[in-house]
């Protein structure tokens, strides 16, 4: 091949090889021994504002401040003083404009036929723009964790097989483990198994329907004690397909407790506690319904103190709420659990007896006055009073109604007070 057809090849191999390398997306240069550049590609040429025969030569002190840049330096003495091969990131502060430019730079050592080391060759990636969204992200995730832990609620995130992706630092310490120990992790590896079952069912409901859950769930913590929670869960759907829920879970024990307590309050008598007078109209109009319905028997039976205002006028009302009290608590002593109990107001008290005949009611109604008349109230002058009661009892038909049955035990009442009272009334009692 003659000389000059080699030296032309030479010249295209080496044109095509500047152009691969004036097109690789990234900062590509050689320097020799004494860090002056042997090449730099277009990016280069771009980077330091200069065309390539401006370039050669120079070294890094002529297009960075190495005062600050100094890391350059030192990475190129690694390569070229001790044969190693450099990965690193290095901040370059570009000296014409001052601006701080970011580099992930992999720099190995250049050899001659001998093996000796001749120079080094160079590639630079920018990663200004990426460091700088990374160093957002970091700062939004530190923000965003600041703030999920510590706030009140326990904030979480699962995939579809209800494993944790995240969890609040508050959720951590209600499992009693380590953030790292809960992620990866299903609930009933951290937690009991009932508590994570319960769980399940509402995140089940998430994947399933793809819409968010509202419910309130519980927890038994280690002693005993239950928490209550109002939970949140809402789906993140990605390809038209659930892949993961996050939860937010806010402790609500405190207002359970009390609406548990005001609900108490509202179903029972203050003085007796026994139920108030609404509590009691509407179970026992249920009780009676269900009764009808399985033709089983129930009684009623409606008891109210003799000469209760009397007590009231000659010993005061602080003994006459001890008289009210007393015959509450003795009354409960002769009822069954799923016997219904309530004052219907004043010194008057109502007891439905499911599954019971007239003759069993009247056994109980026997038990309770022998109780009430047997017992003696201490007056504030420390002397005793004695307490007499009158009972109605009514049995409910098929066609009874809680109106009937209430109008029908009234009614026995007061034959009982017409009749000399501390007495019992019933049907029949005429022809007794």
């Amino acid at each position: 091949m003659p000389e000059k057809s080699a030296l032309d090849f030479l010249n295209d191999k080496v044109g095509q090889l500047q152009t691969i390398l004036n097109h690789v997306g990234a900062y590509v240069f050689t320097k020799d021994l004494e860090g002056r550049y042997t090449f730099a590609n277009k990016m280069c040429c771009g980077l330091f504002g200069r065309p390539l025969e401006q370039i050669l030569g120079c070294t890094d002190e002529d297009f960075f401040d190495l005062t600050i840049s100094n890391q350059i330096r030192i990475n190129d003495r690694l390569v070229m003083d001790e044969g190693k091969t450099v990965e690193a990131e290095e901040t370059n502060i570009i000296a014409q404009t001052g601006k701080a430019r970011i580099y992930w730079t992999v720099k190995i050592p250049l050899t001659g036929n001998s093996g000796q080391i001749t120079g080094m060759c160079g590639i630079s990636t920018d990663i200004t723009e990426r460091r700088e969204l990374e160093l957002k992200v970091a700062d939004q995730r530190q923000l965003l964790d600041t703030i999920l832990n510590n706030i009140d609620s326990h904030v979480y995130m699962k995939d579809s097989q209800f494993r944790f992706l995240y969890v609040n630092a508050n959720t951590a310490n209600l499992f009693g483990l380590p953030v790292e120990q809960i992620v990866g992790k299903v609930e009933r590896d951290v937690i009991a198994r009932d508590n994570a079952e319960q769980f399940e069912l509402s995140d089940r409901q998430v994947f399933e329907s793809g819409h968010k859950v509202c419910t309130q769930e519980s927890y038994v913590d280690e002693t005993g004690n239950t928490h209550f929670y109002w939970s949140i869960k809402v789906p993140l759907i990605k390809d038209g397909e659930v892949k993961s829920l996050v939860g937010m879970s806010t402790d609500i024990t405190e207002i359970v407790r009390l609406k548990e307590q005001f609900q108490h309050l509202a179903n029972t008598d203050s003085l007796t506690g026994a139920y108030s007078r609404r509590t009691l109209l509407d179970k026992a109009d249920i009780e009676l319904k269900r009764s009808i319905r399985r033709g089983g028997d129930i009684a009623l039976l409606l008891l109210d103190l003799d000469n209760f205002k009397s007590v009231n006028d000659s010993f005061g009302h602080a003994t006459g709420d001890r008289v009210i009290i007393m015959v509450a608590e003795e009354c409960r002593k002769s009822l069954r659990e799923v016997d219904i109990f309530g004052r219907l107001g004043g010194d008057e008290f109502v007891a439905v007896l499911p599954d019971t005949g007239l003759k069993e009611a009247l056994i109980v109604a026997e038990r309770m006055l022998a109780a009430i008349t047997g017992t003696s109230i201490p007056c504030d002058d420390n002397s005793l009073i004695s307490v007499e009661c009158s009972i109605g009892i009514s049995i409910a038909r098929v066609d009874t109604t809680l109106s009937d049955i209430l109008g029908e035990a009234d009614k026995f009442l007061y034959k009982a007070k017409r009749n000399g009272r501390n007495c019992i009334w019933h049907i029949g009692k005429d022809s007794d």
